[in-house]
């Protein structure tokens, strides 16, 4: 018999609103409708989580401090958005004790990759493209979703806050990324599902942890 698990990042608290663990502070920073600034709105929560931001909801409305530094660096790419190459030199330009790794490969190389990551506390940005509607995104991956059978886990699913999508409410989610057969990946929220390709991910990581 298998049983169907759920692994959340330590640092959240799903309830009513997603919020860190640590603080109680509210997590989900939302992208506009104009901008193409979904890289930089899932650093600032990666950041949060790794306690190097306090406040990744109102990053503009501080005048000092992480969150003031981080806009400073960030308005420039707001309105045109970050590759994920360009993604991983702004996380290293940000000098903010931590470190960027890239993957790239095939979905299973990825989702095994997040999962690996994820488990050693590094918060995880997925890049995905599709096709109808034509569109390339990055979503932040906060869980894995998969089967465990005996004692094996089988991961199938990155569960994901997607700063386009809404808030989640009463979950720690509003999309997930489903890994079927034969390369098969499909994007999936509350109220649609279409089929993706993976562009790839970058793991934030805490420099002490990773010395």
């Amino acid at each position: 018999m298998s049983a169907l698990i759920q692994k959340l990042h330590p640092a959240l608290r799903p309830g009513q609103q997603l919020a860190l663990a640590s603080s109680g502070a509210a997590l989900f920073s939302r992208q506009g409708d104009w901008d193409s600034g979904s890289s930089l709105h899932c650093v600032a929560m990666a950041l949060a989580m790794l306690g190097k931001l306090s406040d990744p909801v109102d990053i503009r409305g501080h005048s000092g401090g992480p969150e003031a530094s981080f806009w400073d660096r960030a308005w420039p790419h707001y309105l045109h958005g970050l590759t994920l190459s360009e993604l991983a030199s702004f996380i290293w330009e940000l000098n903010a004790g931590v470190r960027p790794v890239r993957a790239h490969g095939t979905p299973a190389n990825v989702l095994r990759f997040c999962e690996q990551e994820m488990v050693s506390g590094a918060p995880v940005i997925v890049g995905w493209r599709s096709r109808h509607p034509l569109q390339r995104r990055t979503s932040l991956a906060i869980g894995v979703e998969g089967l465990r059978r005996q004692r094996t886990f089988l991961p199938n699913a990155l569960l994901l806050v997607d700063p386009a999508g809404v808030e989640p409410g009463l979950a720690a989610c509003n999309a997930r990324l489903e890994f079927g057969n034969a390369r098969r990946t499909s994007y999936v929220t509350a109220t649609a599902m279409h089929r993706v390709a993976i562009d790839g991910a970058v793991s934030i990581r805490l420099l002490k942890a990773w010395s």
